[in-house]
């Protein structure tokens, strides 16, 4: 694994996929989710090398081998730090392939990282995927925002207990198959991830708070994207971080209302939050990567 040094002097541990890659149409960059690491997504980046593109993701800050003595920790503006991380990656995928076209797929907490990176960024990519992706906003968050900042101020690397019960437990209890089944229905997949010290933790009441209150200022800015936005949204119809399609739907018409995007969206029957490893992965994996060239052929088009 190779890293970059952010703009704050951070070491960020990184990963280029790029073997293989044969008529190049342009780079993606991969942002993964709460309590993993991007090599979880190696299967994917391949498929996506196969298809034309190269591939950049890095272990976001707090998690993997970037924050591995630290796991789950959080600090004062982390979010948007990521979020500028993100954009360091595009820039390094422009100049290590001398692409013009870069795209960005981002799932779980990496699609509200997407969300407010396209609010800045917009026009450094051609595109982006939310899979697994809601719109969090209203009472339920504005709890969760006062109960991270009471907490912080006791302890901010105390563990958040209280918001992994309130959503992967409460996920898990619809299904009743057991712990992190909310996650999706491979039975090895759900094995594998329970197993692995870089998954298997509760993030800090630290962490919470950053990311809700990311999630705040990304509600609060979003007409900022324009119209002609290339934006899709894919998740599973059992997936509880998308209240079931609910709020996936609901984020939908708040693009569409605020910004003018029509967005496409995909939601997967049975299907449950990581769609990406889902027994009908191989599905999911031909839509995003049919959008991913609409993007570029769109934009090709757009400017000729």
């Amino acid at each position: 694994m190779e890293s970059f040094t952010a703009r704050d002097g951070k070491k960020i541990c990184v990963r280029f996929w790029e073997d293989g890659v044969s008529s190049p149409r342009g780079a993606v960059v991969i942002v993964h989710g709460m309590c993993e690491y991007i090599d979880r997504y190696d299967d994917f980046c391949r498929f996506l090398n196969s298809n034309g593109f190269y591939v950049i993701g890095m272990d976001n800050r707090g998690f993997g081998h970037t924050d591995e003595d630290t796991l789950g920790l959080g600090y004062d503006g982390m979010f948007e730090d990521t979020v500028d991380d993100i954009k360091q990656e595009v820039d390094i995928a422009r100049e290590r392939w001398n692409v013009d076209k870069v795209l960005v797929v981002g799932h779980s907490y990496g699609s509200f990282l997407t969300q407010r990176f396209i609010e800045r960024y917009h026009s450094s990519v051609s595109g982006a995927v939310l899979v697994g992706s809601a719109l969090q906003g209203g009472i339920a968050a504005a709890f969760g925002r006062l109960v991270a900042k009471n907490k912080c101020k006791k302890n901010p690397k105390a563990v958040g207990r209280i918001f992994a019960d309130l959503t992967f437990t409460k996920y898990d209890k619809k299904f009743g198959e057991g712990y992190s089944h909310w996650l999706n229905r491979d039975n090895t997949e759900v094995a594998k991830y329970v197993a692995d010290k870089f998954c298997n933790f509760t993030c800090s009441v630290g962490f919470y708070k950053t990311m809700l209150y990311g999630i705040k200022s990304t509600i609060k800015d979003r007409s900022r994207v324009p119209s002609d936005f290339r934006l899709m949204m894919a998740s599973g119809k059992d997936d509880g971080v998308g209240e079931y399609g609910k709020d996936v739907k609901r984020l939908y018409k708040q693009y569409l209302k605020k910004c003018g995007i029509d967005a496409r969206l995909k939601l997967y029957d049975g299907a449950r939050h990581e769609i990406l490893n889902e027994i009908n992965k191989g599905e999911v994996y031909e839509d995003l990567v049919d959008f991913l060239i609409d993007c570029l052929e769109s934009r090709t088009a757009a400017t000729e």
